[in-house]
């Protein structure tokens, strides 16, 4: 009776508490790790997959794995696992006044009438350089990320929280430039068939050399500034470049958050068993400005709706890029739980030129079939996320996205015209260590997937509109392009208060979207020539390690990260060391035929081996 008494006046006193109540905890913090582990424990129920959480959802979450465990026979809890959750409650209790160890500023105001007011401003800085070597020409790369960011956050009754971050950044992170594609496979001209559709080459580019693969996050909003020549208006920090990023939200709560509204612009994760493992909607996206709600009638049911306004890449100036990329994005989403043993979580999403189009914003209204009755000028998918588990076992999970397909072909695993990704993994939690788990996972991209011909639009008097499922060059879903796998391989600990390392193994294999073996639908860029997908020739099958080169980058690196905060300084650091071992494959003899000849290992100047030594060091300033 006790401890229910004391969970019972915590919840009270947190839903009381002058503190920024509904404002996101970042995507990158630490407790969205803490929470996973707890719920492979059975300490906690499922909590939703439309991250991020707000502040009071993570307290409330963190007060129910304190009462389970504190019901069960004996503690689940390690003492270093109660500890690590007690900070995090500590961490959102402020006092008025400065505070010189964390650099933030608190005020807190209560009316008369029980109205209550909090202000919180603060700054804090994070910077990342990674150095590393070629081993086959000792060639030197590198790469650095820095930014400074100051906040103003603040609460307005029990009910109303607000947020707004802004960024100033010093950042480069060089790569090599590959070679031309044109999005459309095998034409040379600048239309395809009969259409007057554009077919432009683009620029193929190597991930960033000094980071290890598909972890450098574009960070600055829009373009970057180069350090040459300021007046510049460029979309990558080939060389030392500034930039900027405003992060901000507005976020309501009712009816003890059963119902929850946000608008802002914010990174997001939906629809994952595992944070950023979503196929559909994914923590690597871009952050784009959309208002969200969730509405949580039962336990074991949830509904999750998003609209927005999708941005631009630029890559010819602002308003020729911009003028062809004119989007907004939705996405809904229904959740069943059965107790803490199953999660089912299903839904469909759409990228839709801009229009005043109110059933892609209506959120009990499939985007899938909605299409068909305002015609087929949209870009629309399906998904669904299966995870079952079992406390203190483990869990596993299955999630599908379907981009677009013929049902109808005779052979829907080999044709181009059918685009999917799909992703199978689990996770265990290791019992002699806190907080800790091993994951094995499987994802598989399949040509295309994500990307999406131009669309004519009669309202923008009949130009030809991007509609593929992207937002500032970067996917929505996954971070691998179209035409992947991949199989990771991950070990996370937490070894004290203050600590967590992580041990990681990557395979991945993408087909190469540029030179003499390029294998179509390899791109974001790709677009699907529809008028030619039936037209019997081989070459619109897809064979994958088949069919073309292939990269294989076999990725192996160790890290973690420690926080002084436990000795009264405000300082993390964190970083991370290993090696890169990259080689292309193909078919002898029967490159782009579709044939299933067996593979090989090649190394030529255009598709060459090469092992890279790296090292990423980051230190953060933080409140």
């Amino acid at each position: 009776m006790k401890k229910h008494l004391i969970i019972l006046l915590c919840l009270i006193f947190s839903a009381t508490l002058f503190a920024q109540q509904h404002t996101s905890v970042p995507l990158t913090d630490p407790v969205y790790y803490v929470i996973e582990q707890a719920e492979l424990k059975g300490l906690c129920s499922p909590q939703g997959t439309a991250k991020p959480y707000s502040q009071q959802k993570i307290k409330t979450i963190i007060y129910e794995i304190f009462e389970t465990d504190s019901n069960l026979p004996k503690s689940v809890l390690t003492d270093t696992e109660k500890k690590i959750l007690q900070n995090v409650l500590d961490s959102f209790e402020k006092e008025e006044g400065i505070d010189w160890l964390t650099g933030e500023y608190h005020f807190e105001k209560e009316t008369p009438s029980g109205f209550g007011i909090t202000f919180d401003a603060g700054a804090y800085w994070e910077s990342i350089g990674s150095v590393g070597v070629i081993a086959e020409n000792q060639e030197f790369v590198w790469g650095t990320d820095n930014w400074g960011s100051v906040y103003l956050t603040g609460d307005m009754g029990n009910n109303f929280s607000w947020n707004i971050t802004g960024s100033a950044g010093m950042v480069a992170a060089p790569r090599d430039e590959l070679g031309k594609k044109r999005p459309y496979w095998g034409h040379e001209d600048d239309t395809v068939g009969e259409s007057k559709v554009p077919n432009k080459e683009y620029t193929v580019y190597s991930e960033p050399l000094g980071f290890f693969p598909y972890t450098f996050e574009k960070r600055w909003d829009s373009s970057v500034f180069v350090m040459s020549n300021l007046r510049s208006y460029n979309n990558w920090p080939q060389g030392i470049a500034f930039g900027y990023n405003i992060i901000s939200e507005m976020s309501l709560s009712f009816l003890d958050d059963t119902v929850y509204i946000r608008s802002g612009r914010l990174p997001r994760d939906w629809g994952s068993p595992v944070l950023g493992s979503s196929l559909v909607y994914n923590a690597a996206a871009r952050p784009f400005l959309g208002i969200e709600a969730t509405f949580a009638p039962l336990s074991w049911l949830r509904f999750s709706t998003l609209a927005g306004i999708l941005e631009y890449y630029n890559t010819e100036g602002l308003k020729t890029s911009a003028d062809i990329f004119q989007n907004a994005f939705s996405i809904g989403m229904v959740e069943l739980n059965y107790k803490n043993y199953v999660n089912f979580n299903f839904g469909s999403t759409s990228v839709w030129p801009k229009r005043f189009e109110f059933g892609y914003m209506f959120p009990l209204l499939s985007k899938f079939f909605y299409q068909n009755n305002v015609g087929d000028f949209d870009n629309v998918a399906l998904f669904a996320n299966l995870s079952a588990g079992y406390p203190k076992i483990g869990k596993l999970w299955l999630s599908v996205f379907l981009d677009e397909a013929d049902f109808t072909s005779e052979d829907f695993f080999h044709r181009d015209r059918n685009m999917y990704a799909y992703q199978a993994g689990v996770t265990a939690p290791l019992p002699f260590l806190a907080f800790s788990n091993v994951t094995a996972q499987y994802t598989k991209i399949e040509p295309y997937t994500y990307t999406h011909p131009k669309t004519q639009t009669p309202w923008y008097g009949e130009k030809y509109m991007e509609t593929a499922y992207v937002n500032n060059g970067e996917s929505l879903g996954y971070y691998l392009p179209p035409n992947s796998d991949e199989i990771k391989l991950r070990l996370e600990t937490m070894p004290s208060v203050d600590s967590k390392t992580h041990f990681q193994y990557q395979l991945i294999r993408h087909g190469a979207d540029y030179g003499s073996k390029a294998v179509d639908g390899s791109s974001l860029n790709s677009e699907m020539d529809y008028g030619k997908i039936n037209d019997g020739n081989p070459a619109r099958e897809k064979h994958f390690l088949h069919d073309g080169a292939y990269q294989w980058q076999h990725v192996i690196k160790l890290g973690g990260e420690y926080d002084f905060s436990g000795l009264n300084v405000s300082v993390k650091l964190f970083g991370d060391i290993g090696v890169v071992y990259s080689y292309f494959t193909d078919v002898e003899g029967a490159a782009n035929t579709g044939r299933k000849e067996n593979y090989k290992i090649i190394n030529t100047s255009e598709y060459p081996i090469q092992t890279r030594v790296l090292a990423t060091l980051g230190v953060r300033i933080y409140p």
